[in-house]
């Protein structure tokens, strides 16, 4: 190895330590930052699906057991999930049970629900980035079941869920 050789060797493995450094200088997130951010990904994913055409509206009646939600039903009841975080974290009472019949005489389309579920995120985005509390924890894991669920519908409906898509 020629003296040049070894001098730009030094040199490269010197400056790895700094390179890394650099890429990871900053405070790392908040709790809250981290919290906001997971609560906002699941329910982008949650919309995302809600809105994916990929999966036919006639299987959106999928259930993957028959004492099971639709795959429908199972994003209406996560929209009743974000409309009673919304109240529980305004200081309002929120009637599940009212709330739930209300969606029986709702249209069983997939614009009805997106639609809903567009309004519930716009109106929880805000509180929980500038209040996320930690008794929402506890939501943040049910919704993300729920995803689960829906992953579930979607591939016994021979579809390939959005996130697990190749990128375009």
């Amino acid at each position: 190895m020629s003296v040049r050789s070894f001098v730009r060797a030094v040199l490269l493995v010197g400056a790895l330590p700094v390179v890394g450094a650099a890429q990871g200088s900053g405070p790392p997130p908040t709790w809250e930052q981290a919290f906001t951010r997971s609560w906002k990904g699941v329910h982008d994913k949650l919309l995302a699906m809600a809105k994916d055409t990929e999966l036919p509206d006639a299987k959106l009646e999928t259930r993957p057991h028959p004492d099971s939600r639709t795959i429908l039903d199972e994003l209406r009841h996560v929209t009743i999930g974000l409309e009673m975080t919304t109240a529980q974290l305004k200081g309002e009472p929120f009637d599940y049970m009212a709330r739930e019949k209300a969606d029986a005489s709702k249209p069983r389309t997939r614009a009805s629900m997106v639609s809903e579920m567009e309004a519930a995120i716009a109106a929880s985005y805000p509180l929980v980035e500038s209040r996320p509390s930690p008794r929402l924890l506890g939501w943040l894991e049910h919704q993300g079941e729920h995803y689960g669920k829906i992953v579930s519908g979607y591939r016994l409906a021979g579809v390939v869920p959005p996130v697990s898509r190749p990128k375009k």
